[in-house]
């Protein structure tokens, strides 16, 4: 029954092989979709900023033409003071141009404010897109390296299974199927008795059961956590067979 044991040992470090094979392959995938989502969303606060610099940009645009029918209104009146007959005619059109200026002055101090937050955004779009280029060379160099090292790892898997496969015909056929049932309950099935103690849940062995354990004359599990467990062979012992 040792060399059963011993099979098992052997087929238990390849399961443990393929299962951290399986695991980055599952990893792997999610960590790259998370760096796209990343990317769509530095996208999208991009596109969003440039949509505010299009919009003030465009309202720059009505605030210029509106400034320049001012100034055609501050003219005109202008012109009409230089023609005016009496004061009471004069004070009118004084009111309409000084009017007319206050509208004006007040379009110019707008198209200053806008005109400074055209230009901060426009620095602030150009530093973004920079970071954007930056984080899509390093999205686009992750997916390469990513989608070489799950290549790799599949064609691992596969020699994992093609090992495990020939590993467990060696094995007895009722001895496998116990291993593979506590396997996937347990994740590990088979553990080491060390100075009288499980190692899987560390708990302690009834003193007849690790003599048993110790003749290695059977197939014994642990009675707190179910698992295979079995005394390992000395090195001595282990040379001297």
């Amino acid at each position: 029954m040792r060399e059963q044991l011993q099979l098992l040992e052997n087929l238990q470090q390849v399961d443990l092989k393929l299962k951290e094979t399986e695991e980055s392959l599952s990893d792997l995938p999610a960590k790259l979709k998370s760096l796209h989502e990343d990317l769509q969303r530095v996208e999208s606060m991009l596109e969003e900023e440039r949509g505010r610099l299009s919009e003030a940009e465009s309202y720059m645009a009505e605030l210029k033409q509106t400034m320049a029918a001012d100034q055609e209104l501050v003219q005109k009146t202008k012109t009409k003071l230089q023609a005016v007959r009496n004061s009471k005619e004069y004070m009118a059109i004084q009111r309409e141009f000084e009017s007319n200026r206050k509208a004006m002055s007040e379009r110019e101090s707008e198209i200053s404010t806008l005109s400074e937050a055209i230009s901060t955004l426009q620095q602030s779009i150009g530093k973004h897109e920079g970071d954007v280029e930056e984080l899509r060379s390093h999205v686009n160099e992750q997916e390469s390296s990513t989608n070489t090292r799950i290549s790799e790892l599949k064609a691992a898997a596969e020699e994992h299974m093609v090992e495990r496969g020939k590993m467990a015909e060696k094995v007895r056929r009722d001895v496998l199927r116990k291993y593979d049932i506590i396997r996937g309950k347990r994740g590990l099935a088979l553990v080491t008795a060390a100075g009288g103690v499980c190692t899987g849940c560390h708990m302690q062995i009834p003193p007849q059961l690790y003599n048993i354990l110790q003749r290695a004359n059977s197939i014994e599990l642990c009675p707190n956590c179910q698992r295979i467990v079995y005394y390992p062979q000395p090195v001595e012992e282990a040379e001297k067979s």
